[in-house]
């Protein structure tokens, strides 16, 4: 960026350590530090790019004499932590000369390289070879020899819900830990993209407090319902458990406080308690519709671009979710003024992340793609690539063969684009063409154009190039007039106007009416589509129709056939085949159609209502709403579908109640999906417009039926994604797994002479070829090519079954061999280099782990199956056998933190315990009489690596019998060892006296001072210490009253001691919590003690290091422009860490709950964020200073790593420091600070003392000065 500003106006004179900002109408600011320049929009001090391909961790100067203050940032609230835009080398950011930054100031080598910068030509290879990345690698599937080996993978991947790796992927890479902030999720229909926006942003939105909402959704009107319902949705759950197999899994169940004991349906229940439980789940609704509204916008396309237009200011700290943004492109007039939009709502836009859900970018044209990737680089700020290739960008022409295009395309894919083609054959139903059932389908192009002129040579290979079948049918007699007088009238197709012809979502009328097209060539495509279809004698439309038919009713709308023309479309060439072959031909293939039909058009009256008449005709009723005739006669042929009594079909189209009547689209969904209607029983055919051609799901769907081509083969792709979908037909047997497309055309008689549907087929090719190449392109460059390319291939070579019979849904058996071309194979330009474990930690992997421990608990259901142990035995499973059948391969560190949190006292298994046990871990039941003990029964069964086990390894069973469970060595699957006595093994014991009574045995309390206290209590206790005398004092401890008044005192103290500092919870705090019941923990009223902060948390190992704003080996840390910034985030994560560890203690009901949302806003209500940070420059300061924070600490006695708390020193001296643990002084250092904080007298009474001890001695001193930070910084405004 250029730095040199013009004069201003009127000259200010800024202090000495000030300088004018001209970025802030010339006010002053503070200067910049040495090295960093100014930059837009805000006028932010940072050091300027030099062409570095890594975003760096930043380490401060060495030894500074006296570092200027950084700047502080501009004021406007930042509503989460969002780190700065990846640098790009572009010209115009390079600083003069004279502000280039010195050599000393620039970055040293050991500067740890975390994640690449976007401008790396080795950006996807490096986001590869990140360890944090590469564990969402999707694995390789193994050789499927059998049909039970394919359904074993399908049942695998379509069991319980459970987030797929990409979709954890793509919710890591943009996320509050890295730099990147734009996306697009190029993946195919059906895939989850939703999800994989959701995962997004419920992972930015846990760090927030709001004043309005920081997602912003921008969608069709007709996808808003979908949307939020997979975000989270009551009313299609019976029980917690199937609660929580959803895309948010447990996040929402814990903002709203709901348990198994209320939400759970009971079949067997009383009238009383089952309207309870339905009032209940009312309430959830309404809870959870005004907690979306805190966190997500949601708008419609119109709504958005109205919003932007009026709203003055500047668009910030927003998450922008596009769904469907193909259709918002330039060049689409419908939404031109959307996009125009979000360019100004990008360029002006600060710290906003944009995340763009599209199956089809490309959607009419290839050129499309750079209208979204435009998008992306306005939001990232990189004006630079945009001014080196204005001409690509601006220029309608797109030579898909220009250096240039291939070149920006590949560039770009390897930053931006996440690309899945969504076509996995295990989670997927074949698509299979019209030939496979023996149907007539188009096999050689006409050589003349509709004018009846020669088609080019090189243009009539079109027809090889597309993946999908063309049925054709003959044009009945009715059809050819109304044509030739149309063509008469001189209205013909002009292929230039048609290339840009848009598929909007209008239904045509008659033929002096305009459908949907913009163009004066597009009503005349419109006019003649529709014959296409179906004429009504001598006209088409709503003229036409209203020829055919009369209204007895209009909502909704209820037909009579006109007189002269009674049964005119009855199915049969007499009736019907006089006026569309092309819906007799339909008719005839749903008379012999399997299981359910989808059938599509964009047309109402020359569309889905005639088909819908003739449905009537073959004796089907309509769902939902009643019968469109209201008397007609049913063909003497009825056809006869097994299992199928009275076939029914629905309409879904827009709300007109004209049309839908009473009905709602969400509800037919409900029936079309539900399980009775896997064949079709309760809806049969399913009648579509464009209304739901995008965001709906239809179950088990055996046939589609595209009634006629557009022109580009977008539209038919998310019609056809509507019925072939991930995990939507795992109801059917894998011989049914299939779907078969239909592409309709009619045909002239001529059939060397293009029809208006082959012409439009014939234009979408040439784009569908062109749009091939650039896919290509992406494909093999996108940023996930590496990880994602097992579930973008599947080789033929995996599949080692004899190819298998499949059924076609017209009854046709064939023979069908599973596998890719290899021609499809992802070409990845990725590059093995050795992988960067930098920064890879539980923070990384814990959103794995639900989907993990959805694993393990698969494994020990296997292990315990095949074992065929008593189900109150032990079972004893080794660490190889939970890795080998995993289903991949996983990762050490993930598996063992997944391990750690399922073991005991956890309870995982319901009525079973885990516990580690040499190399694996132990299940066992738990006593009936007393669930606070595990029992070690005999004969438990031990089992070794799955596979593995033969008869040279075997254990002999008498030595077995004779040694003890704690001693017995390694053993196989068959092995049983017999336990000579059962060793019960005692519960953590929450009430425990005389456990309390040993942990404050191990403190040093001192009545008469807190501070004291605080420090021993914070370095003396362990995790499982803490939770044994947080349980005491919620659920045992009495105030007032009890057998030991010294105990008593001492707790009443800690208490005290422990809530100062934050940790423990008053019911004033949280006036409005009904939990409580003013018995206990404390005196009655605002003073009792009702929850606390779970200060060892694993979500919080991490925030208590974020306070070391100089510790260059926290792998966390991201590159912060100044110290107020990185504050700022410190404060957000603190934040999110409370929120997240918020226990409230229901003594009413004897339990443990979340805090809901309004108990959360109610807290921080009552506390104070106390700003007590380690300096920046410790030069300036007389005194050290402390922090007390988390670490894995290694215990010497038991031979384990614990979770304590350390306290760290920060000397007052020059130089970068990382803080240094107060028992790695040495002792004359340790004195020389105490001397420092004016307590000499105080050491020399502890001369005699270890280091230990001094080490809390100092913490004290520090406590008492206000110069030791402590967990958490969120305290009680009156302690």
């Amino acid at each position: 960026m250029n730095t040199n500003t013009a004069v201003p106006k009127k000259v200010k004179v800024c202090k000495e350590d000030e300088e004018i900002n001209p970025y802030q109408d010339n006010k002053c600011s503070k200067k910049c530090t040495e090295g960093k320049i100014r930059v837009a929009p805000k006028g932010r001090c940072v050091f300027p790019p030099k062409g570095s391909k890594q975003t760096k961790l930043p380490s401060p100067p060495k030894s500074p004499k006296s570092p200027a203050k950084p700047a502080k940032p501009p004021k406007p609230t930042r509503e989460f932590s969002i780190s700065p835009a990846p640098s790009s080398p572009r010209k115009s950011l390079s600083p003069p000369k004279s502000l280039s930054p010195p050599k000393s100031l620039s970055p040293n080598k050991d500067f740890e390289l975390y994640y690449p910068n976007l401008d790396d030509p080795e950006f996807a290879s490096k986001i590869s070879n990140n360890k944090e990345f590469l564990i969402h690698k999707i694995p390789d599937y193994p050789i499927i020899k059998s049909v039970k080996d394919f359904d074993e993978v399908s049942n695998k991947l379509c069991g319980k819900f459970d987030k797929m790796l990409y979709q954890h992927f793509i919710g890591q890479y943009i996320s509050y830990r890295t730099p990147y902030r734009s996306a697009l999720l190029y993946h195919g229909v059906g895939v989850g993209k939703t999800c994989s926006a959701i995962t997004i942003t419920e992972g930015l939105l846990s760090s927030q407090i709001t004043a309005e909402p920081s997602i912003w959704v921008i969608m069709p009107q007709s996808l808003k319902n979908s949307f939020k319902s997979q975000v989270f949705n009551i009313d299609d759950y019976d029980t917690l458990d199937m609660l929580s197999r959803q895309c948010t899994d447990q996040n929402y169940i814990k903002l709203l406080n709901i348990y198994k004991e209320t939400f759970n349906k009971d079949d067997n229940a009383s009238a009383a308690a089952a309207a309870a439980n339905k009032e209940y789940r009312e309430t959830l609704k309404t809870e959870l519709k005004a907690l979306l509204k805190t966190r997500y916008e949601i708008f419609t396309y119109d709504r958005f671009a109205k919003y932007i237009k009026e709203r003055k200011k500047i668009v910030e700290n927003k998450v922008i979710v596009i769904d469907e943004a193909h259709n918002i492109r330039s060049t689409n007039k419908k939404e031109k003024d959307t996009y125009s939009a979000l360019v100004k709502c990008l360029e002006k836009g600060v710290n906003n992340r944009l995340v763009l859900l599209s199956a089809t970018p490309m959607y009419n044209e290839p050129r499309d793609i750079l209208e979204l990737l435009k998008l992306l680089l306005i939001n990232d700020k990189r004006q630079g690539i945009l001014k080196e290739n204005k001409k690509l960008f601006d220029n309608k022409t797109f030579n898909i063969s220009d250096p240039n295009v291939i070149s920006l395309i590949k560039k770009l894919s390897a930053t931006y684009i996440s690309y899945l083609k969504g076509k996995n054959p295990f989670t997927f139903a074949l698509k299979l063409d019209p030939s496979n059932s023996g149907i007539k389908v188009l096999e050689k192009a006409p050589n003349k154009d509709m004018n009846n002129k020669p088609i080019k040579k090189e243009l009539l290979s079109w027809l090889k190039n597309i993946d999908d079948e063309i049925v054709i049918s003959k044009l009945g007699e009715a059809q050819k007039r109304l044509i030739d007088k149309l063509e008469k009238q001189g209205l013909k197709v002009d292929e230039d106007a048609a290339d840009d012809e848009d598929d909007g979502s209008g239904e045509a009328g008659s033929v002096g009416s305009v459908g949907s097209a913009g163009s004066a060539n597009g009503v005349n495509n419109m006019k003649l589509l529709q014959p296409m279809n179906i004429v009504y004698d001598d006209d088409i439309g709503a003229k036409g129709f209203s020829n055919f038919f009369s209204k007895t009713k209009n909502d909704p709308i209820e037909l009579k056939y006109n007189e002269g023309y009674m049964n005119a479309l009855l199915p049969n060439e007499e009736h019907l085949g006089k006026y569309s072959g092309k819906f007799l031909n339909i008719c005839n293939f749903i008379r012999k159609s399997r299981g359910i039909v989808v059938i599509y058009s964009r047309f109402l009256l020359s569309g889905i209502i005639p088909i819908a008449v003739c449905l009537e005709h073959l004796g089907y009723t309509r769902e939902g709403t009643t019968n469109i005739m209201k008397d007609v006669d049913i063909v003497k042929d009825k056809p006869v579908y097994e299992g199928i009594r009275d076939p029914k079909y629905c309409i879904l189209t827009s709300d007109k109640r004209e049309y839908m009547g009473n009905t709602k689209i969400d509800d037919l969904i409900k029936i079309i999906n539900s399980e009775p209607n896997y064949n079709g029983a309760k809806i049969k055919v399913i009648l579509i417009t464009p209304v739901a051609s995008e965001g709906l799901s239809f179950y088990n769907t055996r046939e589609i039926h595209l009634a006629e081509p557009w022109y580009h083969f977008n539209r038919a792709d998310q019609i056809i994604g509507r019925g072939i979908r991930n995990c939507r037909h795992n109801r059917l047997s894998i011989e049914n797994r299939n779907v078969s497309v239909f592409m309709h055309a009619s045909v002239n008689d001529d059939q060397n002479r293009e029809s208006i549907d082959i012409n439009a087929f014939r234009i979408s090719t040439r784009k569908y070829i062109e749009s091939k190449v650039i896919d290509k392109l992406i494909m093999d460059n996108a940023v996930d090519c590496y990880l994602m390319k097992n579930i973008n291939y599947f080789p033929k070579s995996i599949f080692k079954l004899d190819n298998i019979n499949i059924e076609t849904s017209q009854g046709a058996l064939i023979n069908y061999n599973f596998g890719d071309k290899e021609i499809d194979e992802p070409k990845c330009n990725f590059h093995k280099n050795k992988i960067n474990s930098q920064g890879f930690r539980s923070e990384v992997y814990k959103h794995l782990l639900s989907s993990i421990k959805n694993n393990i608990k698969s494994v020990i259901d296997n292990v315990s199956a095949s074992s065929g142990a008593d189900a109150n035995k032990n079972i004893y499973i080794d660490f190889d056998t939970l890795k080998n059948n995993m289903g991949y391969d996983i990762d050490n560190d993930i598996l063992m933190y997944a391990i750690k949190n399922i073991i005991y006292p956890n309870i995982f298994i319901k009525g079973k315990y885990i516990t580690r046990y040499k190399e694996g871990i132990l299940i066992s039941p738990i006593d009936v009489d007393d669930k606070n003990k595990i029992i070690r029964y005999n004969n438990d069964v031990l089992i070794k690596s799955i596979g593995t086990a033969n008869a040279a390894n075997a254990v002999d069973a008498n030595a077995a019998n004779a040694a003890n469970a704690e001693d017995v060595s390694v053993a196989t699957a068959a092995t049983a060892a017999t336990v000579a006595t059962a060793t019960i093994i005692p519960s953590n014991p929450i009430a425990d006296v005389a456990a309390v009574k040993q942990i404050l045995n191990e403190l040093n309390i001192d009545l008469s001072d807190v501070n004291k206290t605080t420090v021993s209590l914070y370095l003396n206790i362990t995790a499982e210490q803490f939770k044994i005398l947080i349980s005491y004092i919620l659920k045992s401890y009495k105030a007032n009253g009890g057998a030991d008044d010294n105990l008593n005192t001492s707790i009443r103290f800690i208490s005290d001691c422990l809530y100062r500092q934050g940790i423990l919870i008053k019911h004033k705090d949280i006036p409005s919590y009904s939990g409580s019941d003013g018995s206990s923990s404390g005196s009655s009223g605002s003073d009792e003690y009702i929850g606390y902060i779970n200060m060892f948390s694993e979500n919080n190992e991490d925030d208590n290091t974020y306070i070391q704003y100089k510790d260059k080996n926290n792998k966390i840390i991201k590159n912060r422009n100044d110290k107020e910034e990185y504050f700022k985030m410190i404060e957000e994560r603190q934040s999110k860490m409370v929120r997240e560890n918020i226990k409230l203690y229901n003594a009413k009901k004897q339990m443990e709950e979340n805090a809901r949302p309004a108990y959360i806003t109610e807290y921080f209500s009552n506390r104070v964020f106390k700003k007590e940070y380690v300096p920046n420059d410790m030069s300036e300061e007389e005194t050290a200073w402390g922090i007390i924070i988390r670490a894995k600490v290694k215990d010497v006695k038991k031979g384990e790593t614990i979770d304590k708390y350390i306290f760290k020193i920060f000397k007052p001296v020059a130089g970068n420091q990382t803080g240094m643990l107060c028992s790695s002084f040495k002792r004359d250092e340790q004195d020389n600070i105490v001397e420092r904080l004016g307590a000499a007298s105080a050491a020399k009474d502890i001369a005699k003392k270890n280091k230990h001890k001094i080490c809390d001695h100092i913490a004290k001193l520090l406590l008492d000065k206000n110069k030791l930070v402590l967990y958490p910084l969120y305290k009680p405004k009156a302690a």
